[in-house]
């Protein structure tokens, strides 16, 4: 088993040990950081693909490097499939604390915890489990790393969900498919709360555009993945919600059908230019409803609900280096009237982006700073 905190010699000397174990004959004997046989086929996702040839020794899978198989015949990958593949492929394989919470016919789905520094197996602390964006097609599980990463510290178990995306599992249902990983997700999380140190009267959600949605539609009393055990509740405690996609796309996951009456507390961001998801052209049956007539319906729900409109605001604004700190800490404000979480005074909290996080991940395992992920299985809800 690869240990999480080795130093980049161990790193190396368990992935070649990984190829000398699974290498075959026919395999060209090099391996490297991608943790896969040069000259070896693979898939990820729907995607079945292969390396060619490690042309310049750097150990790592190059775009012209790769070719993907669509129709039976192998192209070259482009750019857009290269960082949508490859280079989300590796950013997971280096993920700590990655666990396998579903088993889709595309692919095992996982997601990633952070835990508190002072964290323990017996701890009933408060959760957030993290949606990302993306319109359902693209995206990273790890664009609301900086926000886990900041509850991590402020004592919660934070949670960052990977789920099926068109660029890489072949949905074509928005919002639906991906909505029952979502809603799967949470109850592997209330299923799993003993194993985590998480108190399962106190999981909240969150996500930003098709993230937001994700984390409302949990609460889609009609949603389910058949397979799950739906004894177990998906209700949550809170939701944190960036600029959610609320307008109608798909009947079956379209949030509007919820009784806002029956929702937890809700703390919603908005910018009044953000046109994908807030004001977008109400005389199309697309957007009878948007943002503004979510917030709007909210404030006439009675529930707990903070508001985060700023003027300036276009779609995904909560987390750009503006507003990234300040909407944290009214989340967590929020949190804290709310009485979810404990009261605490934070001044300050030096958050970097999602990019600037992805991009000090990309250099660590480059310079072998960063260990091969094994993750781990739990209890699964479905069968």
């Amino acid at each position: 088993m690869f240990q999480r905190k080795f130093l980049a010699r161990h790193v190396l000397n368990s992935l070649l040990l990984f190829c000398a174990i699974f290498a075959t004959a026919a395999e060209v004997n090099t391996c490297n950081i991608e943790a896969l046989q040069v000259g070896s086929e693979f898939t990820y996702g729907h995607h079945h693909l292969k390396w060619l040839a490690d042309s310049n020794g750097n150990g790592l899978m190059d775009r012209n490097e790769v070719e993907l198989k669509k129709k039976d015949q192998w192209q070259a990958i482009n750019d857009a499939e290269f960082k949508q593949i490859i280079i989300r492929r590796r950013d997971q394989l280096y993920m700590k604390n990655a666990y396998v919470y579903k088993k889709t016919p595309t692919r095992d789905l996982e997601l990633y915890v952070d835990f508190p520094k002072d964290w323990k197996v017996n701890d009933k602390r408060p959760a957030i489990v993290w949606f990302f964006g993306g319109a359902w097609n693209t995206g990273t599980p790890f664009a609301f790393k900086p926000q886990s990463d900041y509850f991590a510290r402020r004592g919660l178990v934070s949670i960052c969900v990977d789920y099926r995306i068109r660029t890489v599992d072949g949905i074509h249902t928005d919002g639906f498919i991906s909505g029952l990983d979502a809603k799967t997700a949470i109850r592997w999380v209330r299923k799993n709360a003993s194993s985590l140190g998480i108190d399962p009267t106190r999981i909240m959600a969150g996500g930003g555009s098709a993230g937001g949605h994700l984390a409302i539609a949990t609460q889609i009393p009609s949603l389910n993945d058949p397979a799950d055990d739906l004894s177990i509740s998906s209700k949550v405690s809170a939701l944190l919600l960036h600029n959610p996609y609320v307008v109608h796309i798909n009947p079956k996951s379209w949030i509007f059908q919820i009784d806002f009456k029956t929702l937890p507390p809700v703390w919603v961001g908005y910018g009044l230019k953000d046109k994908a998801a807030y004001n977008d052209d109400p005389s199309t049956k697309r957007t009878e409803r948007n943002g503004q007539s979510f917030v709007k319906e909210l404030g006439q729900a009675g529930i707990p609900l903070r508001t985060y409109i700023k003027a300036d605001g276009g779609h995904g604004f909560c987390s750009s280096p503006l507003h990234l700190e300040t909407s944290t800490l009214d989340m967590d404000d929020f949190l804290q009237e709310c009485g979810l979480i404990e009261k605490a005074s934070i001044l300050g909290t030096g958050m970097k982006t999602s990019g600037a996080w992805a991009n000090q991940h990309r250099r660590d395992i480059l310079q072998g700073k960063a260990s091969l992920s094994q993750p781990e299985v739990l209890e699964f809800v479905t069968e």
